[in-house]
Protein backbone atom coordinates (compact mmCIF):
# COMPACT_ATOMS: atom_id res chain seq x y z
CA UNK A 1 0.00 0.00 0.00
CA UNK A 2 1.30 3.46 -1.09
CA UNK A 3 1.91 6.05 1.66
CA UNK A 4 -1.39 8.59 1.57
CA UNK A 5 0.08 12.12 1.35
CA UNK A 6 -1.13 15.51 -0.27
CA UNK A 7 -0.43 16.95 -4.16
CA UNK A 8 -0.70 19.97 -6.04
CA UNK A 9 -4.03 20.42 -7.99
CA UNK A 10 -6.68 17.87 -5.93
CA UNK A 11 -10.01 18.70 -4.97
CA UNK A 12 -10.21 20.83 -1.56
CA UNK A 13 -12.62 19.39 1.27
CA UNK A 14 -15.08 21.07 3.87
CA UNK A 15 -16.32 19.11 6.33
CA UNK A 16 -18.71 20.51 8.28
CA UNK A 17 -19.77 19.69 12.09
CA UNK A 18 -22.47 20.92 15.10
CA UNK A 19 -19.73 19.47 17.16
CA UNK A 20 -15.58 19.02 17.35
CA UNK A 21 -14.62 19.64 21.23
CA UNK A 22 -17.92 18.08 22.94
CA UNK A 23 -18.08 15.27 24.92
CA UNK A 24 -18.79 12.92 22.62
CA UNK A 25 -17.91 10.43 20.39
CA UNK A 26 -18.15 12.03 17.12
CA UNK A 27 -16.09 15.00 18.48
CA UNK A 28 -13.27 12.39 19.63
CA UNK A 29 -13.33 10.48 16.55
CA UNK A 30 -13.77 14.08 14.34
CA UNK A 31 -10.15 15.13 16.22
CA UNK A 32 -8.65 11.73 15.22
CA UNK A 33 -9.53 12.13 11.61
CA UNK A 34 -8.20 15.75 11.73
CA UNK A 35 -4.64 14.77 13.27
CA UNK A 36 -4.47 12.44 10.44
CA UNK A 37 -4.99 14.88 8.06
CA UNK A 38 -2.83 17.43 9.34
CA UNK A 39 0.25 14.59 9.46
CA UNK A 40 -0.59 13.71 5.71
CA UNK A 41 -0.65 17.05 4.26
CA UNK A 42 -4.44 16.32 3.28
CA UNK A 43 -6.26 19.42 1.49
CA UNK A 44 -9.17 18.23 3.77
CA UNK A 45 -10.47 21.39 6.64
CA UNK A 46 -13.40 21.52 8.99
CA UNK A 47 -15.58 24.11 9.78
CA UNK A 48 -17.30 23.80 13.65
CA UNK A 49 -19.25 26.96 15.44
CA UNK A 50 -18.03 27.60 18.70
CA UNK A 51 -17.75 30.81 21.25
CA UNK A 52 -14.77 28.72 23.06
CA UNK A 53 -12.91 26.33 20.62
CA UNK A 54 -9.71 28.39 19.08
CA UNK A 55 -9.09 28.07 15.41
CA UNK A 56 -5.87 26.25 14.22
CA UNK A 57 -4.48 24.47 11.46
CA UNK A 58 -7.06 22.42 9.15
CA UNK A 59 -9.86 23.98 11.61
CA UNK A 60 -12.19 26.79 10.79
CA UNK A 61 -13.76 28.05 14.11
CA UNK A 62 -17.17 30.18 13.61
CA UNK A 63 -18.72 32.28 16.11
CA UNK A 64 -22.26 31.11 16.24
CA UNK A 65 -25.33 33.61 15.46
CA UNK A 66 -26.98 31.88 18.87
CA UNK A 67 -26.40 29.08 20.99
CA UNK A 68 -28.77 27.49 23.11
CA UNK A 69 -29.63 24.29 24.55
CA UNK A 70 -32.66 21.64 23.84
CA UNK A 71 -34.63 19.67 26.42
CA UNK A 72 -34.25 16.51 24.24
CA UNK A 73 -29.96 16.59 24.06
CA UNK A 74 -28.92 19.03 26.92
CA UNK A 75 -25.59 17.92 26.65
CA UNK A 76 -25.22 19.10 23.16
CA UNK A 77 -25.52 22.85 22.47
CA UNK A 78 -27.26 23.68 19.66
CA UNK A 79 -25.05 26.39 17.37
CA UNK A 80 -26.33 28.28 14.63
CA UNK A 81 -23.95 29.65 12.13
CA UNK A 82 -23.90 32.38 9.82
CA UNK A 83 -24.95 30.74 6.55
CA UNK A 84 -23.36 33.46 4.49
CA UNK A 85 -19.92 33.69 6.61
CA UNK A 86 -19.93 29.92 5.28
CA UNK A 87 -20.14 30.18 1.91
CA UNK A 88 -17.83 33.32 1.38
CA UNK A 89 -15.15 31.20 3.06
CA UNK A 90 -16.16 28.26 0.87
CA UNK A 91 -16.01 30.27 -2.27
CA UNK A 92 -12.47 32.18 -1.47
CA UNK A 93 -10.86 28.74 -0.13
CA UNK A 94 -12.08 27.10 -3.54
CA UNK A 95 -13.85 23.90 -2.25
CA UNK A 96 -14.86 21.06 -4.54
CA UNK A 97 -16.83 19.52 -1.90
CA UNK A 98 -18.66 19.18 0.96
CA UNK A 99 -18.80 16.65 3.82
CA UNK A 100 -21.04 16.92 7.08
CA UNK A 101 -20.98 14.78 10.07
CA UNK A 102 -24.10 16.10 11.70
CA UNK A 103 -27.67 16.32 11.18
CA UNK A 104 -27.83 19.81 12.76
CA UNK A 105 -27.76 22.89 11.43
CA UNK A 106 -24.27 22.33 9.90
CA UNK A 107 -25.94 19.72 7.65
CA UNK A 108 -28.74 22.22 6.36
CA UNK A 109 -25.67 24.57 5.21
CA UNK A 110 -23.83 21.44 3.75
CA UNK A 111 -27.34 21.39 1.45
CA UNK A 112 -27.18 24.78 1.15
CA UNK A 113 -23.52 24.58 -0.46
CA UNK A 114 -24.23 22.23 -2.76
CA UNK A 115 -27.16 23.85 -4.27
CA UNK A 116 -25.48 27.32 -4.48
CA UNK A 117 -22.51 25.62 -5.79
CA UNK A 118 -23.58 22.41 -7.33
CA UNK A 119 -20.40 20.62 -5.24
CA UNK A 120 -21.02 16.93 -4.38
CA UNK A 121 -21.81 16.81 -0.78
CA UNK A 122 -21.07 13.30 1.16
CA UNK A 123 -22.84 13.13 4.83
CA UNK A 124 -20.98 10.74 7.40
CA UNK A 125 -23.73 8.96 9.42
CA UNK A 126 -22.92 8.35 12.89
CA UNK A 127 -25.99 8.22 14.65
CA UNK A 128 -28.71 5.26 14.61
CA UNK A 129 -31.89 8.27 15.33
CA UNK A 130 -34.67 5.23 14.77
CA UNK A 131 -32.71 3.52 17.85
CA UNK A 132 -32.67 6.92 19.94
CA UNK A 133 -36.29 7.62 19.05
CA UNK A 134 -37.52 4.21 19.73
CA UNK A 135 -35.40 4.11 23.02
CA UNK A 136 -35.00 7.56 24.34
CA UNK A 137 -37.71 9.58 23.25
CA UNK A 138 -40.26 6.80 23.42
CA UNK A 139 -42.07 7.11 19.38
CA UNK A 140 -44.39 4.22 18.36
CA UNK A 141 -44.46 2.89 15.39
CA UNK A 142 -46.35 5.39 13.75
CA UNK A 143 -43.93 7.82 14.73
CA UNK A 144 -41.22 6.03 13.14
CA UNK A 145 -42.57 5.72 10.59
CA UNK A 146 -43.25 9.69 9.78
CA UNK A 147 -39.43 9.77 11.09
CA UNK A 148 -38.19 7.42 8.46
CA UNK A 149 -39.66 9.51 5.45
CA UNK A 150 -38.20 12.59 7.04
CA UNK A 151 -35.00 11.24 6.79
CA UNK A 152 -35.22 9.40 3.34
CA UNK A 153 -35.86 13.01 2.17
CA UNK A 154 -32.90 14.81 4.27
CA UNK A 155 -30.48 12.07 3.64
CA UNK A 156 -31.57 11.66 -0.13
CA UNK A 157 -30.27 15.00 -0.90
CA UNK A 158 -26.89 14.16 -0.43
CA UNK A 159 -24.95 12.47 -3.44
CA UNK A 160 -23.51 9.49 -1.02
CA UNK A 161 -23.58 8.32 2.13
CA UNK A 162 -21.00 7.09 4.76
CA UNK A 163 -22.10 4.40 6.88
CA UNK A 164 -20.07 2.49 9.64
CA UNK A 165 -21.70 -1.03 9.82
CA UNK A 166 -23.10 -3.69 7.12
CA UNK A 167 -26.68 -3.12 9.34
CA UNK A 168 -26.65 0.32 8.60
CA UNK A 169 -26.10 -0.23 4.85
CA UNK A 170 -28.80 -2.63 4.51
CA UNK A 171 -31.43 -0.73 6.19
CA UNK A 172 -30.74 2.36 4.02
CA UNK A 173 -30.70 0.23 0.73
CA UNK A 174 -33.94 -1.63 1.88
CA UNK A 175 -37.70 -1.26 1.22
CA UNK A 176 -37.29 1.67 4.32
CA UNK A 177 -35.10 3.85 2.77
CA UNK A 178 -34.54 2.53 -0.84
CA UNK A 179 -31.23 3.84 -1.51
CA UNK A 180 -29.51 3.14 -4.53
CA UNK A 181 -26.27 0.99 -3.15
CA UNK A 182 -23.56 2.78 -4.87
CA UNK A 183 -24.58 5.77 -3.22
CA UNK A 184 -23.94 4.29 0.18
CA UNK A 185 -20.09 3.93 1.54
CA UNK A 186 -18.55 1.72 3.58
CA UNK A 187 -16.16 2.96 6.40
CA UNK A 188 -14.34 2.43 10.00
CA UNK A 189 -13.03 3.95 12.55
CA UNK A 190 -9.69 3.29 14.20
CA UNK A 191 -7.63 3.76 17.64
CA UNK A 192 -5.45 5.98 17.85
CA UNK A 193 -1.54 5.22 18.95
CA UNK A 194 -2.48 5.97 22.34
CA UNK A 195 -4.38 2.50 22.85
CA UNK A 196 -1.65 0.38 21.09
CA UNK A 197 1.67 1.96 21.93
CA UNK A 198 1.51 0.00 25.65
CA UNK A 199 0.05 -2.66 24.86
CA UNK A 200 -0.88 -3.29 28.49
CA UNK A 201 -2.27 -7.23 29.52
CA UNK A 202 -5.36 -6.04 30.34
CA UNK A 203 -6.32 -7.02 34.30
CA UNK A 204 -2.13 -8.16 34.79
CA UNK A 205 -0.23 -5.43 35.17
CA UNK A 206 1.96 -7.23 37.82
CA UNK A 207 1.27 -11.46 38.16
CA UNK A 208 2.53 -11.22 41.91
CA UNK A 209 -0.42 -9.28 42.88
CA UNK A 210 -3.15 -10.69 43.61
CA UNK A 211 -6.43 -8.67 42.59
CA UNK A 212 -10.39 -8.93 42.64
CA UNK A 213 -11.71 -9.07 38.92
CA UNK A 214 -13.68 -6.12 37.01
CA UNK A 215 -15.85 -5.90 34.48
CA UNK A 216 -15.71 -2.49 32.32
CA UNK A 217 -18.43 -0.17 30.94
CA UNK A 218 -17.25 2.80 29.13
CA UNK A 219 -18.65 5.46 27.40
CA UNK A 220 -22.23 7.73 27.84
CA UNK A 221 -24.34 7.19 30.53
CA UNK A 222 -27.75 7.14 28.61
CA UNK A 223 -30.33 5.19 28.60
CA UNK A 224 -29.95 3.78 24.92
CA UNK A 225 -26.84 2.73 26.02
CA UNK A 226 -28.44 -0.35 27.70
CA UNK A 227 -26.56 1.06 31.19
CA UNK A 228 -29.68 -0.12 33.53
CA UNK A 229 -29.11 -3.47 32.44
CA UNK A 230 -25.46 -3.15 34.32
CA UNK A 231 -26.87 -3.82 37.66
CA UNK A 232 -28.76 -6.79 36.84
CA UNK A 233 -26.01 -8.26 34.64
CA UNK A 234 -23.75 -7.22 37.54
CA UNK A 235 -25.48 -8.55 40.83
CA UNK A 236 -26.14 -11.84 38.65
CA UNK A 237 -22.30 -12.54 38.16
CA UNK A 238 -20.96 -11.53 41.89
CA UNK A 239 -22.94 -14.23 42.92
CA UNK A 240 -20.79 -16.72 41.06
CA UNK A 241 -17.62 -14.26 40.85
CA UNK A 242 -15.71 -13.63 44.25
CA UNK A 243 -14.74 -9.94 44.70
CA UNK A 244 -16.53 -9.12 40.92
CA UNK A 245 -16.18 -5.36 40.61
CA UNK A 246 -18.33 -2.71 38.53
CA UNK A 247 -16.12 -0.34 36.78
CA UNK A 248 -18.08 3.38 34.87
CA UNK A 249 -15.86 5.38 32.98
CA UNK A 250 -17.77 8.07 31.02
CA UNK A 251 -21.04 10.40 32.53
CA UNK A 252 -24.10 11.42 30.62
CA UNK A 253 -27.68 12.58 31.43
CA UNK A 254 -28.58 8.94 33.33
CA UNK A 255 -25.92 9.05 35.79
CA UNK A 256 -27.14 10.40 38.44
CA UNK A 257 -30.55 7.98 38.07
CA UNK A 258 -28.01 5.22 37.68
CA UNK A 259 -25.78 5.58 40.51
CA UNK A 260 -29.56 5.34 42.65
CA UNK A 261 -30.46 2.24 40.95
CA UNK A 262 -26.75 1.06 40.83
CA UNK A 263 -23.90 2.11 44.19
CA UNK A 264 -22.27 -0.89 43.89
CA UNK A 265 -20.31 0.08 40.91
CA UNK A 266 -17.52 2.87 41.09
CA UNK A 267 -18.06 5.55 38.97
CA UNK A 268 -14.95 7.57 37.39
CA UNK A 269 -16.79 10.41 35.87
CA UNK A 270 -15.31 11.83 32.52
CA UNK A 271 -12.14 10.63 31.63
CA UNK A 272 -9.74 12.43 29.82
CA UNK A 273 -8.83 10.59 26.33
CA UNK A 274 -5.11 9.66 26.88
CA UNK A 275 -5.83 8.15 30.13
CA UNK A 276 -8.50 5.40 28.29
CA UNK A 277 -5.76 3.30 28.24
CA UNK A 278 -5.26 2.86 31.62
CA UNK A 279 -8.60 2.26 32.52
CA UNK A 280 -9.07 -0.20 29.75
CA UNK A 281 -5.82 -2.00 31.43
CA UNK A 282 -7.42 -1.91 34.98
CA UNK A 283 -10.21 -4.71 33.77
CA UNK A 284 -10.40 -7.98 32.82
CA UNK A 285 -13.86 -7.75 30.34
CA UNK A 286 -15.58 -4.84 29.00
CA UNK A 287 -19.17 -5.45 28.40
CA UNK A 288 -21.49 -2.62 26.36
CA UNK A 289 -25.10 -3.66 26.58
CA UNK A 290 -25.45 -0.95 24.07
CA UNK A 291 -28.00 -1.84 20.74
CA UNK A 292 -27.66 1.58 20.00
CA UNK A 293 -23.61 1.72 18.42
CA UNK A 294 -23.08 2.56 14.70
CA UNK A 295 -19.75 1.42 15.00
CA UNK A 296 -18.37 1.73 18.93
CA UNK A 297 -15.28 3.03 19.25
CA UNK A 298 -14.68 1.75 22.47
CA UNK A 299 -15.10 -1.59 21.52
CA UNK A 300 -12.09 -1.32 19.04
CA UNK A 301 -10.04 0.85 21.87
CA UNK A 302 -11.03 -1.44 24.15
CA UNK A 303 -9.54 -4.48 21.68
CA UNK A 304 -6.11 -2.19 21.23
CA UNK A 305 -5.49 -2.56 24.72
CA UNK A 306 -5.99 -6.47 24.61
CA UNK A 307 -9.48 -6.46 26.40
CA UNK A 308 -12.03 -9.02 25.49
CA UNK A 309 -15.59 -7.47 24.56
CA UNK A 310 -19.32 -8.91 25.17
CA UNK A 311 -21.67 -6.63 23.32
CA UNK A 312 -25.30 -7.60 22.09
CA UNK A 313 -24.70 -9.05 18.22
CA UNK A 314 -26.18 -5.64 16.20
CA UNK A 315 -24.64 -2.65 14.53
CA UNK A 316 -20.57 -1.51 14.93
CA UNK A 317 -20.03 -4.43 17.86
CA UNK A 318 -21.13 -7.04 15.15
CA UNK A 319 -18.55 -6.20 12.52
CA UNK A 320 -15.77 -6.17 15.19
CA UNK A 321 -16.06 -8.63 17.75
CA UNK A 322 -15.20 -12.35 16.42
CA UNK A 323 -17.51 -14.28 18.68
CA UNK A 324 -15.61 -16.57 20.90
CA UNK A 325 -12.39 -15.27 19.57
CA UNK A 326 -11.64 -11.66 21.21
CA UNK A 327 -14.69 -11.47 22.77
CA UNK A 328 -18.75 -12.49 22.73
CA UNK A 329 -21.69 -11.91 21.01
CA UNK A 330 -24.89 -12.12 22.62
CA UNK A 331 -28.51 -11.86 21.48
CA UNK A 332 -30.16 -11.74 25.41
CA UNK A 333 -29.17 -10.29 28.60
CA UNK A 334 -29.28 -13.58 29.85
CA UNK A 335 -26.70 -15.04 27.27
CA UNK A 336 -24.54 -12.17 28.35
CA UNK A 337 -24.54 -12.97 31.40
CA UNK A 338 -23.64 -16.39 30.77
CA UNK A 339 -20.36 -15.27 28.96
CA UNK A 340 -19.51 -12.98 31.47
CA UNK A 341 -19.60 -16.15 33.74
CA UNK A 342 -17.76 -18.35 30.92
CA UNK A 343 -15.32 -16.01 30.36
CA UNK A 344 -14.15 -15.79 34.01
CA UNK A 345 -14.49 -19.54 35.06
CA UNK A 346 -11.69 -20.32 32.08
CA UNK A 347 -8.84 -18.46 33.01
CA UNK A 348 -7.30 -20.81 30.23
CA UNK A 349 -8.58 -18.76 27.67
CA UNK A 350 -7.80 -15.15 28.17
CA UNK A 351 -4.44 -14.89 27.06
CA UNK A 352 -5.70 -16.37 23.46
CA UNK A 353 -8.57 -13.78 23.76
CA UNK A 354 -5.97 -10.98 24.49
CA UNK A 355 -4.16 -11.91 21.17
CA UNK A 356 -6.94 -12.44 19.33
CA UNK A 357 -8.20 -8.56 20.47
CA UNK A 358 -4.33 -7.04 19.41
CA UNK A 359 -4.90 -8.87 15.89
CA UNK A 360 -8.20 -7.84 15.30
CA UNK A 361 -7.85 -4.27 16.27
CA UNK A 362 -4.52 -4.04 14.29
CA UNK A 363 -6.67 -4.56 11.21
CA UNK A 364 -8.34 -1.15 11.90
CA UNK A 365 -5.45 1.51 10.53
CA UNK A 366 -5.88 5.12 9.57
CA UNK A 367 -3.82 4.12 6.34
CA UNK A 368 -6.18 1.93 5.01
CA UNK A 369 -9.55 3.46 6.53
CA UNK A 370 -8.28 6.97 5.07
CA UNK A 371 -7.23 5.48 1.93
CA UNK A 372 -10.92 4.45 1.44
CA UNK A 373 -12.29 7.19 2.31
CA UNK A 374 -10.28 9.79 0.08
CA UNK A 375 -10.68 7.81 -3.00
CA UNK A 376 -14.22 8.05 -2.24
CA UNK A 377 -14.55 11.43 -2.10
CA UNK A 378 -12.40 11.64 -5.00
CA UNK A 379 -9.18 13.08 -3.44
CA UNK A 380 -6.67 10.28 -3.19
CA UNK A 381 -3.05 10.98 -3.57
CA UNK A 382 -0.88 7.59 -3.24
CA UNK A 383 3.15 8.08 -2.79
CA UNK A 384 4.37 5.20 -3.99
Amino acid sequence: MGQLTGTKNVNRVLWLTDTYDDHNGVSMVLQAMREEIIARELPVDFMVCSNTLKQGRNLIVLKPLSEFNIPLYRQQPMRIPNFLTIQRIFRKRKYDSVICSTEGPMGFAALYLKKIYSVKTFFYLHTDWIMFAREVMGIEDTGIRRLQRVMRVYYKQFDHIFVLNSDQRKWLTGSSMRFDPSRVLLTAHWAEDIFTRRRISPGIQDANVKREPVILFAGRISREKGVFELPGIFREAREKIPGLKMLIAGTGPAESELKIAFPEAEYTGWIDHKKLPEIYASADLLILPSRFDTFSCVVLEALSCGLPVVAYNTKGPKDIIQDSQNGFLVDTIEEMKDRILEYFADSSIHAAFRKAAFLRADEYTAEKILQKLLKDIGILTLKE
